[in-house]
């Protein structure tokens, strides 16, 4: 008998000055005793604060950490620990994240080990681990290289996206975010192609979830590009219904393809030379054209979408040297090779992979 289990996100709150409603969430989930609330140290921690108050309020006690360190140093896992060793120690009954990427990572991760609810509160759109039971690449990495990569990553169990919060963050966060949605088109013709010749299972809700929120973006460029309210708000709906179609295929194959293989040995790379990598996200728009390339699709497209909210398209845009970006498209199967995309049929030495991001305008 075949068995599909689902963690998905039992409330979503989306709109300005929705943080008042977190008491109110909570209460709903029959939360009781200590929250543990996990912010940056600057912007993040001003938002941690008011959620901080709010929930004082209503006579629900928070403790709080600060995590300001960053997945790329391996003194970062320390940090993680130190935080969940106080949340153990005080007996934290549910974990807050207020932040981006880096914060909402280490909250899940923290709310994991601890194996109790966790509430994401987005401060950018720069991702979609806004709702997804996954954490970043580079995080799992130095996790398995300590042996604590077998961790299973809890989906949070309520999303408070509060507008007015997102709305003021830089530009280059919706960049991103746009960037890591746009890879969807790619993500799921990597997943078809698994399925058609690898007999991979298969989800065909997830999958449509998952272009329906790259098609949403297409929709509405124009408004996104603006960063005027609604464009946030078709952003982080987009966003969440990614994360969601992951929790739905119990994976991240909705979300994540060949373009976010090339991303991760960007990240690699950058470990290795010394080299700044960009955005997430932003790297995955760049593998997404060359994965449609490769996919035999509309490359031009992706790069056109990419180019109307003046997303990076090549070397000299993103300002990584070009023979980074050779040597990424070349590891790039290597990242995981249990995991079938395009770069599986592909056999790429330098001259194939200089000759493709040429044809594709990327150096």
């Amino acid at each position: 008998m075949l068995i599909d289990y689902m963690e998905i996100p039992r409330y979503v709150v989306m709109g300005p000055k929705v943080l008042e409603c977190i008491p109110d969430i909570c209460s709903k989930l029959g939360f009781k005793g200590l929250g543990y609330i996990v912010s940056g140290s600057t912007f993040t921690r001003k938002i941690a604060e008011k959620v901080s108050g709010i929930l004082e309020g209503y006579g629900i006690k928070t403790a709080s950490a600060m995590v300001v360190g960053n997945p790329r140093y391996d003194r970062f896992l320390d940090e993680i620990r130190a935080i969940y060793t106080y949340a153990k120690k005080i007996d934290a009954k549910f974990v807050v994240g207020v932040g981006g990427g880096t914060i909402l990572d280490t909250a899940k991760l923290i709310s994991s080990w601890l194996n109790t609810p966790f509430i994401s509160i987005p401060t950018s759109t720069a991702h979609d681990g806004i709702a997804s039971p996954a954490i970043s690449f580079l995080l799992r990495y130095k996790l398995s290289i300590y042996g604590e990569g077998d961790t299973k990553i809890i989906a949070p169990i309520a999303i408070v996206a509060d507008i007015d919060v997102i709305k003021d963050e830089p530009y280059h966060m919706v960049v991103a975010g746009f960037g890591d949605l746009i890879a969807k088109y790619t993500a799921v013709k990597d997943w078809r192609l698994a399925v058609r010749e690898r007999g991979e299972e298969y989800s065909e809700y997830a999958a449509s979830m998952s272009l329906m929120s790259a098609n949403l973006l297409a929709k509405h460029i124009s408004s996104i590009r603006d960063k005027s309210v609604y464009g946030i708000r078709v952003l982080v709906k987009a966003l969440i219904g990614s994360g969601v179609a992951m929790s739905i295929a119990g994976s991240s194959r909705p979300a994540s393809g060949s373009e976010h293989l090339f991303s991760h040995a960007l990240d690699l790379l950058s470990l290795r030379y010394g080299f700044e990598p960009r955005s997430h996200g932003i790297q995955c728009g760049i593998g997404s054209i060359i994965s449609m390339y490769l996919h035999g699709g509309d490359w031009r497209r992706i790069r056109s979408l990419l180019l109307s909210v003046k997303a990076p398209v090549d070397s000299k845009t993103l300002g990584i040297d070009e023979n980074y970006l050779i040597e990424a498209l070349i590891e790039a199967s290597k990242i995981r090779p249990e995991r079938f995309t395009i770069l599986s049929k592909v056999k790429l030495d330098r001259g194939r992979a200089e000759a493709i991001l040429t044809e594709t305008l990327i150096i």
